[in-house]
């Protein structure tokens, strides 16, 4: 299927490893002029190389997509490197995590900045192209828990401000529409990554598993029993920032292997 980005650039931060590298791989692989913006600069080095094998054009960027000055300079670098960015792929960390009786008001505040304020800073960052050319693709990689807050894990600060993001990308969806640009978000079940298998190796040892037991065990109650994978989220997400995904915006795509038993 021909999704119609051939050229488009898309920018993707936390792009050098797990889901953010499965995107990276996949727009390179359509034809996308693709930049890495992610912090560490030997893992960014690293995807590029990746990338860069497999065939893709793509350039890296080390910055905080989590503040304002580290997203300009990663919209800039993509404007210096291949043109403004077409596509934006807003993968941050979701901040300190903890149960709501633990935590202290800097962990709200830091998920409050990583989940909302900063997708805001990278919105303004990359619209004034996308309205100039009246075509863009906005998507931020979310959680399922928009549709069902976590309750097993502690995340008491990730499940107010992943929903405030979405409240937000909702609202974006109406104001940008009429610029033809479309606002969309992936939530994720469970995805093998490398801090997937940091939290759930920590998971399995308090239960007096191994982590292969506990994993196992945890999708043979889903629908589909396996774990996800990067590349099960970067092929929604290319689908999503495509030509052919253009009258989809404001909605959430979960991506769990039916996880969740939940009617919306």
């Amino acid at each position: 299927m021909d999704l119609g980005i051939r050229g488009k650039v898309a920018l993707v931060f936390g792009g050098s490893k797990g889901i953010g590298l499965g995107c990276a791989h996949e727009f390179a692989r359509e034809g996308c002029p693709t930049v890495i913006a992610a912090r560490t600069q030997t893992t960014i080095d690293s995807a590029v190389a990746e990338v860069t094998v497999a065939g893709g054009q793509v350039i890296g960027v080390s910055a905080d997509c989590t503040t304002k000055a580290g997203i300009r300079h990663a919209v800039e670098a993509a404007r210096e490197g291949f043109g403004a960015p077409d596509i934006l792929i807003f993968n941050v960390d979701s901040g300190p995590k903890g149960a709501f009786l633990d935590v202290d008001d800097e962990t709200f505040a830091a998920a409050n900045n990583n989940n909302v304020m900063a997708f805001r800073w990278a919105v303004q960052e990359v619209f004034p192209h996308m309205q100039q050319q009246n075509w863009g693709r906005i998507l931020t990689i979310g959680t399922n828990s928009v549709k069902a807050p976590h309750r097993k894990l502690q995340r008491a600060a990730q499940n107010t401000y992943r929903v405030g993001a979405l409240a937000l990308a909702k609202t974006l969806s109406a104001e940008l529409g009429p610029y033809g640009i479309t606002v969309n978000t992936l939530g994720t079940g469970a995805i093998a990554t490398p801090q997937f298998r940091e939290v759930f190796t920590k998971i399995a040892e308090t239960n007096g598993q191994t982590y292969d037991d506990h994993i196992t065990e945890r999708v043979s109650a889903w629908p589909i029993q396996r774990m996800g994978t990067p590349e099960d989220m970067a092929a929604a997400a290319a689908f999503l920032c495509s030509d052919r995904a253009g009258f989809i915006t404001g909605q959430v795509l979960v991506v769990d292997g039916g996880n969740l038993e939940v009617l919306q």
